[in-house]
């Protein structure tokens, strides 16, 4: 990694007031603005707050360059090697991982490129290579990057796509037999253009650069959807921001209406009282005959924590941590099962009575994006 790329640091992504607000665990909204605090699933250990699309900048602060001296000698139809440095520029200790890397020429179809390496430490850079095989003629070539990254901490993971992008003006050079190829990108024209020559009558003429080139990488939400690394599917996606409605609770039994708000963005359902009634779950969950009564014996059939609920990579996901398990559509999962939920699927917790206790996921989107999840507390018992 170059000098001038490590003094780059990510920015972070809301107000400094909400920061001092975060501070506290129990705060859910900032004192100041009272904008809601949603935080990093890893704020335990980065202290971040995720930004408007659902990114922790302090964790996921990935950093792209064309080395310095980034140079091979290319006839026009050859093909052209750029190496290149990937580098983790978060400032706490958290690990990146780069899980894809790919590149394309204009409009073309990507092509994966080999990496044989997958962890970055905090400051860390690593190799990579580009490939640009369709340098067939004089004249504008542009080369887009594609980066895919994971931030995980404990069995979540986060996943997330960067574009950076290369422009090549290939001209004709009449003293040799091969073109000289300008490879800009950010900082081109400020003495970080990267220059391939080919042959003279003599010798190989190589031109070498004394600075890295360093790319500017942009998010890429849409081949992050395209790639089935973020979303539901290629149009659906359920934010971090999502509100979640709880119908048929008691009040004392559900969260308040909005998004996820717990300090580690999870929600834990079960048959322990909820927090509200100073307990250590978050939606508390009782089997209830047709008059309302409490049935505390199909009730212990729950676990305290029988489930949890958050949103990962825009994705509506619940994880089994009851013992016994639970149902989805019918279907049973054991402990420690995750599944994606989709709308209109229904939650049986109680797998030996299915009809004794469910709730129904419903979704409510616009252009994909889903505003608002609702369980709906629902029985068939007696």
């Amino acid at each position: 990694m170059s000098k001038s790329s490590s003094s780059i640091l990510p920015a972070r992504s809301q107000r400094e007031c909400c920061y001092t607000s975060a501070l506290d665990e129990a705060a859910t909204f900032c004192a100041e603005c009272g904008k809601p605090l949603l935080r990093c699933m890893a704020t335990e250990e980065c202290g971040g707050l995720l930004d408007d699309s659902g990114l922790c900048t302090v964790c996921v602060a990935p950093h792209i360059e064309v080395d310095a001296g980034a140079l091979t000698a290319v006839k026009v139809g050859g093909a052209v090697s750029l190496p290149v440095s990937i580098a983790n520029l978060s400032p706490v200790g958290r690990p990146l991982f780069i899980t894809g890397l790919w590149s394309r020429e204009g409009t073309g179809d990507w092509r994966e490129e080999d990496l044989g390496w997958e962890r970055l430490s905090t400051g860390e850079s690593r190799p990579a290579s580009i490939s640009v095989n369709q340098i067939t003629k004089p004249g504008a070539h542009g080369v887009k990057i594609l980066v895919a990254v994971a931030s995980r901490w404990r069995w979540r993971q986060e996943c997330y796509a960067f574009t950076a992008d290369l422009k090549l003006t290939v001209s004709e050079d009449r003293t040799e037999a091969a073109p000289i190829v300008n490879i800009g990108g950010q900082s081109a024209g400020h003495g970080n253009t990267v220059y391939i020559s080919g042959k003279t009558e003599k010798h190989e003429a190589q031109i070498r650069t004394e600075e890295a080139l360093q790319l500017r990488m942009v998010r890429a939400e849409k081949d992050e959807r395209r790639l089935g690394l973020r979303g539901m599917d290629a149009d659906t996606w359920v934010p971090r921001n999502t509100e979640f409605i709880w119908a048929g609770f008691a009040p004392e039994h559900a969260p308040k209406r909005g998004p996820i708000l717990t300090s580690d963005g999870v929600l834990g359902a079960g048959r322990s009282r909820a927090r509200v009634e100073e307990g250590l779950g978050d939606v508390r969950l009782l089997v209830t005959d047709s008059t309302g009564t409490i049935d505390a014996e199909a009730s212990r059939l729950l676990s305290r924590r029988h489930f949890e609920l958050y949103v990962e990579c825009d994705r509506l996901t619940l994880r089994v941590t009851g013992q016994a398990g639970l149902r989805i559509n019918g279907e049973a999962y054991g402990e420690g099962k995750t599944i994606i939920l989709n709308d209109g699927d229904i939650i049986s917790p109680v797998v030996s009575a299915p009809e004794s206790l469910s709730l129904k996921v419903s979704f409510k989107s616009d252009y994909g994006r889903v505003g608002s999840v609702c369980l709906t507390r629902f029985s068939h018992s007696r």
